[in-house]
């Protein structure tokens, strides 16, 4: 398993720098820059799927707009810009996204559990999903009180719930994909 390459102590400028400079993504998060590897062909149908239902339902109620990776979203926690590209956004009104959603891989699977979930739960985002694509689950954290309470975990014969969008999406339909070897 290739776990992600970590640089540490960077600034908002140096994370430009090193960005501008390298074909490779990357992240600034709490000062540490990510390396990013390319996404499994199971990771991108599972993206595209949520995205799709987020859109179709959004379309509907006309309030939220879902957004995919790449596209750079800038967290300011305590002063400091924190730069990630999360696999899915849903933005409500807002700056920031009410809900994120990460698909876990062996190479990011702890930064989303640890970092990642820190940074959107100091950043007030509403909704965090934890997609494992491999098993077809989604566990689902809800910001309460400043903090994330886990909610629950969802498989494929459940409904999720968005709040955001005061709907849900049938994960049926998110996980029952033809998967195509990469």
């Amino acid at each position: 398993m290739e776990e992600a390459r970590v640089l540490r102590n960077y600034s908002y400028e140096d994370y430009l720098d090193i960005a501008n400079s390298t074909q490779e993504r990357v992240e600034l998060i709490f000062g540490d820059i990510y390396m990013m590897a390319g996404a499994s062909a199971l990771h991108q149908d599972v993206v595209l799927s949520i995205a799709y239902f987020l859109k179709s339902i959004s379309k509907d109620k006309k309030m939220c707009l879902p957004r995919i990776a790449p596209f750079d979203l800038k967290l300011d926690v305590d002063g400091k810009i924190n730069v990630v590209q999360p696999d899915i956004m849903l933005f409500c009104e807002d700056e920031k996204p009410c809900a994120v959603f990460e698909i876990l891989s062996p190479s990011t699977a702890l930064k989303d559990k640890t970092v990642k979930k820190e940074l959107y739960e100091k950043s007030g985002i509403k909704e965090y999903f934890l997609v494992n694509a491999e098993y077809g689950v989604v566990d689902k954290f809800m910001l309460i009180d400043g903090k994330y309470e886990y909610t629950g975990a969802f498989g494929a014969e459940d409904e999720l719930p968005i709040e955001c969008l005061e709907s849900s999406i049938e994960l049926k339909e998110v996980f029952e994909i033809e998967i195509v070897d990469s």
